[in-house]
């Protein structure tokens, strides 16, 4: 399975409440690619409403223990605070977007930032959009 068919996948789809196979996909996606495994992270972070913190966070640190990158205490932050309900500050995800841009082809880990935030002015949307175009038009 290469990353696009692994990602779709998963995408609305995390078995959230079955811990073998979603232990199975934390793994699976760090042997697939970089991006896999932040894919996973995402789906982990912006679960459906009826699937508990704790288990959420719980999920979050098996991620965790099973992968490293530069970026990734980062991405877990913004990601925990998804999890918990709060915004991070606007001028923290775009410092985390710029460290991020640096990987090229991080989509999802620049997506969870981007949601980690209240981008009221539209900052951290444009430079998010910026990061995708320099990535996909080099």
């Amino acid at each position: 399975m290469d990353e696009i068919q692994f990602i779709k996948s998963i995408d609305a789809s995390f078995p959230y409440d079955d811990e073998g196979k979603w232990m199975e996909l934390i793994i699976k996606g760090g042997q697939i690619s970089e991006n896999a495994s932040f894919m996973v992270l995402h789906e982990i972070c912006r679960a459906p409403n009826e699937v508990p913190t704790e288990h959420q966070l719980r999920m979050l640190h098996e991620w965790k223990k099973r992968y490293t990158h530069p970026i990734k205490e980062l991405v877990i932050a913004s990601g925990k605070a998804i999890i918990e309900g709060r915004d991070i500050p606007v001028e923290t995800a775009m410092d985390y977007l710029k460290q991020i841009s640096k990987f090229k082809s991080l989509y999802n880990a620049l997506a969870i930032v981007y949601f980690s935030c209240d981008d009221i002015d539209g900052n951290v949307d444009d430079l998010y959009n910026q990061i995708i175009n320099v990535w996909e038009n080099p």
